[in-house]
């Protein structure tokens, strides 16, 4: 009789049990078949993005307001949201990155020499060759105290970043390094700002 009191008791518990145990196994962000993760870091450019600008792309971003003061570059605040992440295949086709988002990225942050890591993504077996992120608000505050808000143009601001071919492997982490250079990024034109993002890759493929 004690035997059969025991069993009666134990079924309901392992029964939760096992519950539970698959429920931890689905939080930890199981793969698909056919599937692998991109982990993507962001760091500082701190000069070679700048050559996709043209003199009249800027209105010189890094002077002085006064010989005095602090560079007009200067933010104590900024971010940048990302809205769409989406990797290029090596025949062209444009596959979203499964990451949560949007997601704000600090800026400033980067500048300061840090890198930004984003929330590890998942995406189809294959080789990849370009990342497309498309960002939808900027919002900072300059050295002096003021807020920016830089409004997106429609659909947001999009860059193209050409990569060393990436390849995802079925349950591997494939990672990819992108650059920012946040000072040619914001644009000064007399009393307003815009926003150029200067993406790049952090690699260098004919070195790697």
């Amino acid at each position: 009789m004690l035997t059969g009191f025991r069993t009666k008791a134990l079924r309901p518990f392992s029964a939760l049990s096992l519950l539970l145990a698959l429920g931890a196994c689905g939080l930890d962000g199981a793969l698909g078949q056919n599937e692998g993760r991109v982990r993507l870091t962001l760091a500082r450019d701190p000069g070679g993005a700048a050559a996709n600008l043209s003199a009249t792309d800027v209105a010189h971003v890094a002077h002085d307001d006064d010989d005095d003061g602090p560079p007009a570059w200067s933010f104590t605040s900024a971010s940048v949201t990302l809205s769409s992440v989406m990797l290029r295949t090596l025949d062209g086709v444009l596959v979203p990155l499964d990451i949560a988002l949007p997601v704000d990225v600090d800026v400033v942050r980067i500048e300061g020499g840090r890198q930004v890591q984003l929330p590890d993504g998942t995406l189809p077996v294959g080789e990849y060759d370009q990342v497309v992120l498309v960002m939808t608000a900027v919002r900072g505050t300059t050295n002096d105290g003021a807020a920016v808000t830089v409004e997106p143009p429609g659909g947001g601001w999009t860059a193209v970043v050409p990569i060393c071919p990436l390849e995802v492997v079925e349950g591997g982490t494939a990672n990819v390094a992108i650059t920012l250079n946040v000072r040619r990024s914001f644009l000064r034109h007399g009393g307003w700002w815009s926003f150029q993002p200067r993406f790049a890759s952090r690699l260098d493929c004919e070195t790697n």
